[in-house]
């Protein structure tokens, strides 16, 4: 993937990958620890189509690492200035985890710039996670344990993906290279914290809230064997979203477009090109 380095209107610099093109444009907003390239194995078929635009979110992959809150805020403004930089009022909307997250917290202020959207696995749709997920809430030593050392990345990678064969040595690489930047333990750390406490999710009567509110064509997608935010949370997802349909993919964990990427880049050009 060609990408490059932008400076957002927020005075914050990231990077950028866009197809370019007088297309449909469609956003990919990756997840926690995740950069762009987690999304190296749809972004060709979704590029023919599309105008395909995916960018690091600031505090992790190749963008800056401010000393910030990193909740949600923080992850709304941060797609705000990606949009207002490039001069996209309206675009589809493909969040991963924290990215499908922020998508609907976007939505709070900002549902007229979004066209569809496409959810993977969001956190918000019920309060469990895995234990592994709660390390960082702990008192005092929290922040240390969650630190994203190589073993830690490697566990976390282990947790979220089913097939082990797809837990790559460059997934792991690429990961642990970002990881050594400075400022990603706050990043990371902070990410996890705001989102995530011993007893589970955190700020769930707004997410909902904002979620029954989400007026826009919505494709819910889900691995069955998702370790991270279990699959039955999909049924609350359907129960709050007013115009959503729902994929439940086998043999699937936590990153459907990196474990499945023909059955996701499929479903996901299919719900796209649908009937505005």
């Amino acid at each position: 993937m060609d990408a490059g380095r932008i400076k957002l209107l927020n005075g914050l610099t990231t990077r950028v990958m866009d197809t370019g093109g007088d297309k449909p444009v469609v956003v990919l907003i990756h997840g926690l620890a995740n950069s762009i390239e987690i999304w190296s194995r749809v972004t060709p078929r979704l590029a023919a189509p599309f105008r395909v635009v995916a960018f690091d979110l600031p505090g992790f992959g190749e963008a800056d690492r401010p000393d910030a809150a990193y909740d949600s805020d923080f992850f709304v403004e941060q797609l705000t200035a990606l949009l207002d930089t490039l001069g996209i009022d309206r675009a589809h909307l493909v969040g991963s985890s924290l990215g499908a997250s922020v998508t609907v917290r976007f939505s709070g202020e900002n549902l007229g710039r979004i066209d569809r959207a496409v959810l993977a696995a969001p956190g918000g749709f019920g309060g469990g996670t895995h234990p592994l997920m709660r390390i960082p809430a702990l008192p005092v030593i929290g922040t240390w344990l969650g630190r994203p050392t190589p073993a830690n990345n490697r566990l976390t990678l282990r947790l979220a993906i089913h097939d082990q064969r797809k837990v790559t040595p460059e997934l792991v690489e690429l990961t642990n290279r970002y990881a050594r930047t400075a400022g990603s333990e706050r990043s990371f750390v902070r990410s996890l914290q705001t989102g995530v406490g011993l007893s589970g999710v955190k700020g769930r009567e707004g997410f909902e809230r904002l979620a029954r509110r989400f007026e826009r064509p919505t494709l819910v997608v889900w691995g069955r064997q998702d370790r991270v935010f279990p699959a039955s949370q999909s049924d609350r997802a359907m129960a709050l979203l007013p115009q959503a349909e729902r994929l439940l993919i086998d043999d699937c964990g936590h990153y459907p477009h990196w474990e499945q990427p023909d059955v996701f880049a499929t479903a996901v050009e299919r719900f796209l090109g649908g009937e505005r």
